[in-house]
């Protein structure tokens, strides 16, 4: 898979999450988000900009 694959998968594996937590949120708090969505459609995003964090299994 390539780098650009693995972070459009992050990127859909994280929004959703993001979208099921915000149900929760109140009405501002849930409108900040949509407005960060709105910006990575409208803007892109680049490879420096996502964080990817490694877990380690013992």
């Amino acid at each position: 898979m390539s780098n650009l694959q693995d972070i459009e998968e992050l990127i859909a594996d994280s929004m959703t999450g993001l979208m099921i937590r915000a149900e929760s949120l109140d009405e501002f708090d849930q409108l900040a988000i949509s407005e960060e969505f709105r910006e990575w459609l409208h803007e892109g995003v680049r490879i420096e900009d996502v964080l990817k964090v490694v877990s380690i299994k013992k």
